[in-house]
């Protein structure tokens, strides 16, 4: 089984089949929740988008923030640029020139974005805590082969 997904008008395919021989790491043994939240049509923002803003307030970079989540300028740039378009509003702002030559920072409203999704994801973990307890107890203690 697989999907198909779009991304800067590449398509590509992912298989949601879980590959036989791959076995669960140790600190993946714990279920967790993730929150990804759509925004209508193909707009989404989750872990990865947030992060990528945090990293950019700390680095005053999209090339650093990206390097540092292990992905291209180019890919970084790509998630920036979604959310700048799926908002009223810019979640960054590039700026120009200086003595590093410029860089990027977070907009007020980027910095009130990662703290509403940050307040979501804690609300929905403390709301299904328990279940995860009891989704941990019912897990294989080994991974089946």
């Amino acid at each position: 089984m697989s999907r198909t997904a779009r991304t800067a008008g590449r398509v590509t395919r992912k298989s949601t089949v879980p590959r036989p021989n791959a076995a669960r790491p140790a600190a993946a043994a714990r279920p967790a929740l993730t929150l990804r939240i759509d925004l209508g049509g193909t707009d989404a923002i989750g872990p990865g988008k947030v992060r990528l803003l945090e990293l950019v307030a700390e680095t005053g970079s999209i090339s650093a923030a990206g390097r540092a989540m292990g992905m291209s300028y180019r890919q970084a740039w790509l998630l920036i640029d979604s959310m700048n378009r799926a908002f009223a509003e810019p979640v960054t702002e590039t700026l120009r020139g200086g003595a590093k030559g410029g860089g990027a920072a977070i907009t007020a409203f980027g910095r009130d974005l990662t703290a509403l999704y940050r307040r979501m994801e804690e609300k929905a973990a403390d709301a299904v805590g328990d279940d995860l307890v009891m989704l941990e107890q019912v897990l294989a203690k080994e991974p089946a082969s």
